[in-house]
């Protein structure tokens, strides 16, 4: 058994943060990818890894000026991949503020490259004593609002000229406000009353290959779930040409009250709205 070791130090800077004034989705999961890479670069030199899924849980907020400091390892290696459990805090030695799961694989493995990696992870392995992620079933239908058509551009992509995750979860971000924005919670709403979104759990998907720059991609959400303040989210990325998923995104979040900086009941009227979009079987 090892212990976790520090993968990324940084910090928040205020472009990335969203209306609602907080750090964007999309760069917690860059920065847990900055992270994996720099594990795997010290645990497996050399190799090249894609991911296949990433789990994060939101436990705190991360506004502009907070500095992020996270702390990684191996805890599980099996007979295709690896998962890296990552633990983000405020780099000042304060509570966890963000907690993930990560598999990936090795990119074109071949069984002997495989054998020879997954021998010396092993001996990486380090105990993991977060709460675990509970699986989260999905529908295979599509969500009924459209909530994204673009390009992958050039500075959207990773090493291999394929959409990075940023540039996946940058999309699943912005859906979620068209989804919402169609469920009621306008952008006029969200000024008027002070209200907006937060996201306390979200679990990302892949279906390789990952589109390439130039290539276009759809999206399509619905809603899984109401409760009082709470939403739980499905989020569908498909190629424009042939209709291949590429991609799945689960997002729960709370109707959130901007300047108390908690969550806040829904009004009816925005419930009625949003019960439109569940996903029916």
């Amino acid at each position: 058994m090892t212990d976790a070791i520090e993968t990324y130090r940084g910090g928040v800077l205020i472009q990335e943060c969203d209306a609602f004034g907080h750090l964007n989705i999309a760069y917690y999961v860059e920065r847990f990818g900055d992270a994996a890479y720099e594990l795997m670069r010290q645990r497996a030199p050399g190799r090249r890894w894609q991911t296949l899924n990433i789990s994060t849980r939101y436990l705190t907020e991360l506004r502009a000026g907070d500095p992020i400091a996270i702390r990684s390892g191996i805890i599980a290696v099996d007979a295709a991949t690896v998962r890296i459990g990552h633990i983000a805090t405020n780099g000042m030695g304060g509570p966890t503020t963000t907690s993930a799961e990560q598999i990936i694989t090795l990119n074109s493995p071949d069984g002997d490259a495989w054998a020879h990696v997954q021998a010396g992870l092993q001996a990486s392995i380090m105990p993991w004593t977060e709460m675990p992620f509970e699986p989260v079933k999905l529908p295979e239908k599509r969500g009924p609002v459209p909530t994204g058509l673009s390009r992958v551009k050039s500075w959207q992509a990773n090493e291999d000229g394929r959409l990075s995750l940023f540039g996946f979860v940058d999309r699943f971000s912005t859906a979620n406000l068209v989804n919402m924005n169609a469920a009621g919670m306008t952008s006029t709403y969200m000024r008027n009353e002070k209200r907006g979104f937060a996201t306390f759990d979200t679990r990302l998907e892949l279906f390789p290959p990952r589109p390439a720059v130039g290539e276009g991609v759809a999206m399509a959400s619905g809603i899984l779930e109401l409760g009082k303040s709470s939403v739980k989210i499905v989020h569908e990325m498909y190629a424009q040409d042939g209709g291949r998923r590429l991609a799945r995104y689960y997002q729960a979040g709370v109707h959130f009250d901007l300047e108390a900086r908690r969550s806040s009941p829904m009004p009816e009227s925005l419930l009625a709205k949003a019960r439109e979009q569940i996903i029916k079987p």
